[in-house]
């Protein structure tokens, strides 16, 4: 085997090995990063600790209104309410019932949080309250998907 040969081969057998590598990383990731226990989750400790900021990360786009909305409707007595606070709102995820391939309804227990209950009221502390969260599938990512607030 002359030199020239001898190089082409060892380019050869250098991209194949970082296309081997790079397909080995990649399907070996644990997939556990965007579930829909976890995306629950993580919504629903921003939204109901009224950080709705945080919470834009983890809803489909169409959904962004509605957290706008909320946001838009905190006023001062509501922050000092929250400030008022000992302890932050808990999210719980009790079960995830998958309805087809891309949506999916997940059952949340919220423990200690402050209620936004209507235009003009004061909020109120509840001690705890399940809600019903839909979950699909947008692009490759799972998002809370919004009709109206929780």
């Amino acid at each position: 085997m002359d030199r020239h040969n001898f190089q082409k081969m060892m380019k050869l057998f250098i991209c194949c090995s970082v296309i081997l590598v790079i397909t080995m990383t990649i399907s070996c990731g644990d997939g556990k990063r965007n579930t829909p226990e976890m995306v629950v989750d993580s919504f629903a400790v921003a939204y109901f600790n009224w950080r709705f900021k945080d919470a834009e990360p983890y809803v489909t786009y169409q959904s962004r209104k509605w957290l706008r909305f909320a946001a838009s409707q905190v006023d001062s007595e509501d922050v000092d309410s929250l400030r008022a606070m000992e302890f932050a709102a808990a999210a719980g995820v009790d079960d995830i019932v998958e309805i087809d391939d891309s949506t999916a309804l997940a059952n949340v227990t919220i423990k200690n949080f402050i209620v936004m209950d209507s235009i003009g009221m004061h909020p109120r502390k509840e001690t705890e309250r399940k809600f019903e969260i839909p979950v699909a599938m947008e692009g490759n990512y799972w998002k809370v998907k919004l009709t109206h607030l929780p």
